[in-house]
């Protein structure tokens, strides 16, 4: 389980996160929903010990959670230039066993003998993925990792997540949108105005956006006699 209290964080003088509380057990998918702004991007961070918290503590399994415990992909990644999709995935130490990239490529189809500026959005997420992929780790953050997917590698995606579930493992996911977490999620958390306003289980999963969206429908009544 991940225990997380009283975590603050600002930029400058500008509180993004307010003395966060909140516990993701293990062997679920928890989605991370806000709008954005929301400071999705920042917890993520901090879960995985790119930025250092103002005050507060993250525990994993009631020990301080460490980078050897996280395995994060970024919304963005970064490629190296001049490398094949092979080359970058060999960067990667492979520390899941189970891993086998010939199954993976199978469905995933990259061409990974060419350079990696050649790929799409698509195929780089993809790429990223399998670097994830190939690390055993407790604790994987994924960061819009629908961004740029087709449906067919959204697909994918999703079923690759299901995969990865298991009782000592937690898994989030952050998006701006909802409809993926809703089809892969086991709980939803609500981020806003720098605090997890709610957690939602799957049979509340429908008010969600309704919370999300309440304010903007209430000033959009004013707007929608100038159409």
């Amino acid at each position: 389980m991940i225990d997380i209290s009283d975590i603050s964080f600002n930029y400058g003088d500008k509180p993004v996160l307010k003395g966060v509380s909140i516990a993701f057990e293990s062997g679920k998918i928890h989605g991370i929903v806000g709008l954005n702004g929301s400071g999705k991007t920042t917890f993520f961070k901090l879960l995985a010990k790119m930025l250092r918290p103002q005050s507060g503590q993250i525990l994993w399994n009631a020990q301080p959670i460490t980078r050897l415990n996280t395995a994060f992909l970024e919304t963005e990644n970064y490629f190296y230039p001049k490398l094949t999709g092979r080359e970058y995935l060999a960067i990667f130490k492979q520390s899941n066993p189970r891993f086998q990239l010939d199954a993976f490529q199978a469905i995933f189809a990259l061409p990974l003998d060419k350079l990696i500026e050649y790929y799409s959005a698509g195929m780089k997420k993809k790429l990223a993925l399998l670097a994830i992929l190939k690390q055993d780790k407790p604790i994987y953050i994924f960061d819009e990792p629908f961004n740029g997917l087709d449906m067919e590698s959204a697909k994918i995606l999703e079923l690759t997540l299901r995969a990865m579930t298991n009782p000592n493992r937690v898994i989030l996911i952050a998006s701006h949108i909802l409809a993926p977490l809703l089809h892969v999620c086991d709980e939803i958390h609500l981020l806003q105005a720098g605090l997890f306003q709610r957690s939602y289980a799957a049979e509340s999963f429908h008010q969600i956006e309704s919370a999300l969206f309440s304010e903007l429908e209430a000033r959009w009544k004013d707007l929608d006699q100038l159409l």
